[in-house]
């Protein structure tokens, strides 16, 4: 009795691909028969030729089990050139597309094509190029979501495989911008393609910024004061996913009297959502060289540039929100604060697949510190709570995982967002209260976060007295005076709690020697001559910021 192949030989057997490819071209042929345009060139005579999509799958099907090499020998663009042709055509309907799209999907899950495949730049660049410009008839709204749908799932799919690595940073700007035109597009459709679109642009951005570890942090950045925007009618002139009203193979009329290219990209995002270089940009700072040598960047593996995109893409969604309209035909789910809270949730996605990496690349740590602050300090003080909690949650992570190169920043989020709102005063409402309230136990049950903010700003002369103003907040708001127990003063009191059980933490695991004596001022140094021998010894950084807070009282 023969052994069972090992896991990782699966799928490297001759004829186990060759039947899955031959089954996916079955399955191809057999739609297209079904069609009456399709099924004349079938039941012709034998001097009619076939049309070219069907010889070239009926060849690749002649092909397939001649081949007696492994798998990873065999250029990948030789049995999916054929399936990538019926997704390109105008000319197959949308079952056919969506087939197709099935097809190319399976091949791609089965871990055939990686890094070590002949040719795999090549095919995967060619797929990405077919599938982003898909075009297909609509015959009905269903079969249309359908086919939308499957370009997600194929998108995905082709970022998630192994061979991904060898795409370009142009080419994933590309699939990220198909896949957020599908997410406006759906705006009209049912809401599970909404829901779908939506889920598939998280992936795929978790996706891209879990890379962001092995990339290497000498990559080069595209030229400082280079602004490159797709230009607007670029989007329009060729849309991503093209389609044209049809029944049975003969045109009638175009789908909702417009085709599908009108609705894709309102004006608002056409500004705002190009991912990536066009063939032609808007150019500013040092001309055609800067141009040229962002162009040789973006057909580099894809790294830091092309999130650099994608984070300038996403603040975007935000700088645009108010001047954008909602196509009256949108469903309940394209409500005002939808926008702003998609691509805030997907900011928190790359920062929590990014992580400590971020501060390994200076052009991601600078735009984190200016642009995206920027936006999260003007979202903190939005009425949605929704928004609210959303920038609270990516100020945490940021905090988590950036908070040495943070300082500035979190001391203007905590004196502007959340003194402000945690209080009723500045005419917060509750739930607005409530949200910033519970951000901020969140923020005090990190074992150093209010020692990090005494060191680091009640200590610092310039600065505000951060740790200072969340005790007497936390404080104030734990106990009723005029009005009943709520939700509120148990929050706060949580956070008083926290607070004191970290100082205990820390006491229990202070050294012996380690009992400060009271300080005093013998001689006066201008403060701005301090300096500390050793941050990292605290018998050198203690009696330092006991002196400078000294001096502040003072």
């Amino acid at each position: 009795m023969e052994e069972p192949l090992p896991e990782c030989d699966r799928y490297s057997s001759k004829a186990t691909l060759s039947c899955v490819i031959n089954s996916e071209i079955g399955a191809v042929l057999a739609v297209m028969r079904r069609n009456v345009r399709w099924g004349v060139h079938y039941m012709s005579n034998e001097d009619q030729l076939e049309h070219s999509l069907i010889q070239s799958l009926k060849a690749l099907r002649k092909q397939i089990f001649t081949w007696q090499h492994r798998w990873h020998t065999i250029n990948p663009s030789v049995y999916l050139q054929p399936f990538l042709d019926v997704i390109r055509s105008d000319e197959t309907g949308a079952p056919i597309t969506g087939v197709a799209l099935s097809s190319v999907y399976k091949i791609l899950t089965l871990d055939v094509i990686d890094r070590n495949t002949v040719n795999v730049e090549d095919a995967m660049h060619l797929l990405v190029d077919a599938v982003t410009s898909c075009r297909f008839e609509v015959t009905d709204p269903a079969s249309e979501e359908v086919v939308l749908m499957k370009i997600l799932q194929v998108l995905l799919a082709c970022m998630k495989s192994k061979a991904s690595v060898m795409l370009s940073n142009q080419h994933v700007c590309t699939i990220v911008n198909a896949c957020f035109r599908i997410v406006h597009q759906a705006g009209t459709k049912g809401e599970l393609l909404q829901r779908i679109a939506r889920h598939t642009m998280d992936e795929l951005v978790r996706c891209i910024f879990s890379h962001l570890p092995d990339v290497d942090n000498s990559e080069m950045s595209p030229v400082s004061g280079v602004n490159t925007l797709t230009r607007s009618s670029g989007l329009n002139s060729e849309p991503a996913f093209g389609s044209r009203q049809y029944e049975n193979g003969n045109m009638t009329s175009e789908y909702d009297g417009q085709t599908l290219s009108a609705n894709l990209v309102s004006n608002t995002y056409v500004h705002a959502g190009a991912v990536g270089l066009d063939d032609e940009t808007i150019e500013t700072g040092s001309g055609k060289d800067s141009s040229s040598h962002d162009l040789i960047l973006m057909t580099k593996p894809y790294g830091v540039l092309c999130m650099m995109e994608i984070f300038h893409f996403l603040c975007s969604l935000l700088n645009v929100v108010e001047n954008m309209g909602m196509d009256p035909r949108s469903s309940t789910i394209a409500i005002d604060e939808d926008v702003p809270l998609f691509a805030l949730s997907l900011i928190n996605s790359a920062i929590q697949l990014g992580g400590p990496s971020i501060r390994h690349h200076p052009t991601l740590l600078c735009f984190i510190q200016d642009e995206l602050f920027h936006n999260l300090m003007q979202f903190g003080l939005s009425t949605s709570p929704l928004i609210l909690s959303m920038v609270c949650s990516i100020v945490l992570n940021l905090y988590h995982h950036l908070r040495t190169e943070l300082k500035l920043q979190l001391e203007a989020f905590f004196s502007c967002v959340i003194l402000r709102l945690a209080q009723s005063r500045y005419g917060a409402s509750y739930q607005q209260q409530e949200v910033a309230m519970e951000a901020l136990v969140d923020f005090c049950r990190q074992e150093t976060f209010m020692v990090e903010m005494y060191a680091n700003l009640d200590c610092d002369i310039p600065c505000s007295n951060v740790f200072e103003d969340l005790a007497d907040l936390l404080s104030k708001s734990a106990f009723p005076v005029n009005s009943p127990l709520s939700s509120m003063h148990i929050l706060a009191l949580d956070g008083l709690i926290a607070v004191i059980q970290g100082m205990g933490e820390r006491a229990a695991n202070a050294s012996v020697g380690s009992e400060c004596t009271p300080f005093n001022l013998k001689e006066y140094t201008p403060y701005w001559m301090e300096k500390c021998d050793n941050y990292s010894d605290p018998s050198h950084w203690v009696p330092f910021v006991r002196r400078r807070k000294y001096i502040k009282k003072g």
